[in-house]
């Protein structure tokens, strides 16, 4: 029986993650960047005996999807899409960037920003609602019988609150991770726990694209 190894992709770079404009819920194209970036993750998963998915899970979103694409052709299988693995929803701050946010909802932002753990944006989805739809998933996969690895392509937020789920960690550690697009992250169950074997890998990228880091003092800027 092969081992239970989860292997997370964040989705390729999209223009709003460039112009630290709020995605959430909304639906943004890979930029051409972007589709490279899945090109090259791609190219490293079915490169990689060790890694080469035998089932690729992608959020619903086209980004999500868009990236899954090319990962799951490398590896000979189809993607399913679950709508578990979304972003978490920004709520009327989605489709507006930071410097917007910051001048139209100042005293909200600012709090925001200064939240050392997640704070909700107005309207946003509870970040209690994410946390039950990624453990959900998670002990679906646990308990399933289906091959392994698994890829699960998903979002920046939603990514932090996978290593909340699965590293059992406090929301403040778990959103200080940075978790750049395109980056590989991989976790093995060893008994009844989760162990991490790699966290925001991006060696696939070096020489070929530039990283785009999206943090500011540990806390994500596009999500």
């Amino acid at each position: 029986m092969s081992a239970k190894l989860l292997v997370l992709v964040r989705h390729g770079i999209t223009d709003w993650n460039r112009e630290g404009r709020f995605q959430g819920h909304l639906d943004p194209p890979l930029g051409e960047e972007g589709r490279r970036e899945a090109a090259l993750v791609a190219e490293r998963l079915a490169s990689d005996p060790a890694l080469r998915p035998r089932r690729v899970i992608s959020s619903t979103l086209g980004r999500g999807l868009e990236t899954a694409g090319p990962i799951a052709e490398g590896a000979g299988v189809e993607v399913q899409g679950d709508t578990r693995l979304i972003e978490i929803g920004q709520g009327r701050w989605e489709g507006r960037t930071h410097a917007e946010i910051a001048v139209s909802d100042a005293k909200r932002y600012d709090a925001w920003r200064r939240a050392t753990s997640v704070r909700r944006p107005p309207g946003g989805e509870p970040i209690s609602s994410a946390v039950a739809r990624v453990a959900s998933l998670v002990g679906e996969l646990v308990s399933g019988e289906g091959p392994w690895p698994v890829c699960l392509v998903s979002h920046g937020g939603t990514m932090r609150v996978m290593a909340r789920v699965l590293f059992e960690l406090r929301s403040t550690r778990s959103w200080a991770l940075d978790v750049d697009n395109a980056s590989v992250s991989v976790a093995l169950r060893a008994g009844t726990r989760w162990r991490l074997e790699r966290w925001n890998d991006t060696a696939h990228l070096l020489g070929r694209e530039s990283i785009h880091v999206d943090e500011s003092e540990g806390r994500p800027l596009a999500l």
